[in-house]
């Protein structure tokens, strides 16, 4: 089956979806959202965009043209928006875009088809003292009011049981962000993949993340 030049991140909100994001955007033919609010480079920080105030880690789908990946699937609708189909045209041969997720593993596969990379961790702590409190959507709607935090654990819960149900030979597995802080690990992961390693890039990123280790960003 014919796959689309896309590297999808499956992670739990609260489980560091972003930083991971970042580690593989420093690979070079992966096109970063270099828009300058979520850091020009993969190795810099965010401002001024929804959340920031929460993580330097985080980024949206822009890039420095203003062009915009749209919100889909869980995205699109916790923010009310109209989901819409992912454009490829602006890439060049052999360049991935990249796209974080935090839903269902199989819908997240029927819709992009393209290359998985899902991380197989639940951080409640982590959860509630941050994405619980993001804001989403045009009205900046907070997950605390979407969710009770009963409905929160069962729907982290239920998109983790469908890591297990639909994970595939095909898919790249990982437990946490720092199991691709090892050289080797990341490594596999690019040959699996066909993504580029750029060592000095990479270690921009290692370093970025670690600056900020002992923190809840």
């Amino acid at each position: 089956m014919k796959t689309n030049p896309i590297i999808i991140v499956n992670a739990l909100m609260g489980s560091k979806g972003h930083q991971i994001g970042r580690l593989i955007a420093s690979c070079s033919n992966v096109r970063w959202y270099d828009h300058p609010w979520n850091g020009a480079n993969p190795w810099e920080p965010c401002s001024h965009i929804l959340n920031h105030e929460y993580s330097k880690y985080h980024f949206d789908r822009r890039f420095s043209d203003d062009t915009v990946i749209p919100p889909v699937l869980d995205f699109a609708e916790r923010s009310n928006h109209q989901e819409q189909k992912i454009s490829y045209e602006n890439l060049k041969a052999g360049e991935y875009l990249l796209y974080v997720t935090h839903g269902d593993l199989g819908e997240s596969r029927k819709f992009f088809k393209g290359q998985h990379l899902v991380v197989f961790n639940k951080d409640i702590k982590r959860f509630f003292e941050t994405s619980w409190k993001y804001k989403v959507g045009k009205t900046h709607t907070q997950i605390s009011e979407l969710y009770s935090v009963q409905e929160a654990k069962d729907m982290l819960q239920g998109v983790l049981n469908s890591y297990t149900a639909h994970i595939s030979n095909g898919d790249f597995a990982i437990h946490s962000v720092e199991d691709l802080m090892n050289v080797d690990m990341f490594k596999m992961l690019c040959s699996k993949f066909k993504l580029e390693f750029n060592e000095n890039r990479y270690n921009k990123v290692c370093k970025f993340i670690n600056e900020n280790r002992n923190n809840n960003e």
